[in-house]
């Protein structure tokens, strides 16, 4: 493998990384601001804590936005990157008819079609994130919420037709499977970003009983929709494996096995850490001042979901490798396209 190649497939990698990376926010992001977080601030003091719902809603405007240029970004770099390759097939320059090509393949069709996608969301989430999604007593007709999960999974489906799960038999247990499988991982995904990154700007500057009187029944919703979530994602992670892996022993002498073991390892990390909030530190922060070790259970769960989010955002960049190499396992579907980008098992 050149030294072109490698650089290659590293902005590869990192283009998916970032691409799933926001995708995953867009999608997951409605769903918990709708079972966790409204429900528990609709149970708080009003006036005493919009302030702290005013400083949530924003930063959640703010990761929103984000997303939008990350996976613009993202797209643009990984079109770019599929006609780089395309002219190296045809032994010329990255040209106009190198972009045509790509366009013409069902890769490129995908891609192009997020733009839309984006558009559509930007349309209808610009200023209004901050406005509506916790706003006192309701905010955003259903209609709302529906066109934004619609349009998001919408969004990360593109991933699961220009990847592995698109060239699967049989195809459509292939992408249903991988679909759902996505949408789970996002919600897990956005519940963790949420709880390590922008909950603590809602209680800026509270004293431990305060904050603990939101994160207590914040962790306690989170942790029975991350316990569903991943369930899912286990089941459909190992369907995906089953369609894609031929042999056991592919686990290790193939690059996409040895990459889908690394993935696994990350993710018993990541059920190690769950079962620890789950199981321990739940219903010590739950029960609050009466429990004496709620404050020490508090800052050990800031920790562990710091780490669980590190071990997310790896596996996000393991997926990003992953989708670029061959599977093992044959399939009676032709791909289309001279690189498949962008599904994960």
């Amino acid at each position: 493998m050149g030294f072109e190649q490698i650089l290659r497939d590293i902005a590869f990698t990192g283009a998916r990384f970032f691409a799933f990376s926001a995708h995953a926010f867009l999608f997951g992001a409605p769903v918990i601001i709708l079972i966790v977080l409204r429900p528990v601030f609709a149970k708080l003091d009003e006036e005493a804590w919009a302030e702290g719902r005013t400083a949530l809603a924003a930063r959640l405007e703010g990761v929103v936005q984000s997303a939008f240029v990350a996976s613009a970004v993202a797209t643009v770099v990984a079109i770019a990157l599929q006609a780089t390759i395309v002219a190296g097939l045809d032994e010329g320059d990255v040209t106009g008819p190198s972009f045509l090509s790509v366009f013409s393949a069902t890769f490129g069709q995908w891609h192009l079609f997020r733009f839309p996608l984006l558009a559509g969301l930007i349309v209808l989430l610009s200023g209004n994130v901050r406005r509506w999604t916790l706003r006192p007593g309701g905010g955003g007709a259903n209609a709302w919420w529906i066109g934004w999960m619609a349009l998001a999974l919408t969004l990360l489906a593109t991933s699961s037709f220009t990847g592995h799960a698109a060239v699967a038999s049989p195809r459509a247990l292939g992408l249903l499977n991988d679909i759902v499988h996505l949408a789970s991982a996002s919600i897990w995904f956005s519940g963790i970003v949420i709880l390590a990154v922008l909950l603590p700007d809602a209680w800026a500057g509270r004293g431990d009983l305060e904050r603990l009187s939101l994160l207590g029944p914040v962790v306690f919703r989170f942790s029975k929709v991350a316990l569903v979530s991943i369930a899912i994602v286990a089941v459909t992670g190992t369907i995906n494996s089953l369609l894609n892996v031929k042999t056991l022993g592919d686990m290790v002498s193939s690059a996409y096995g040895a990459s889908l073991s690394v993935k696994i390892f990350f993710f018993l990390g990541i059920l190690a850490l769950g079962a620890v909030n789950h199981f321990v530190l739940r219903d010590r922060i739950q029960k609050g001042t009466d429990d004496p070790r709620a404050g020490a259970a508090q800052r050990t769960f800031r920790m562990t979901i710091a780490i669980e989010l590190t071990i997310a955002l790896t596996i996000m960049g393991v997926t990003g490798w992953l989708t670029g190499q061959a599977k093992t396992r044959q399939s009676t579907v032709a791909p289309s396209d001279p690189v498949s980008s962008g599904s994960t098992p």
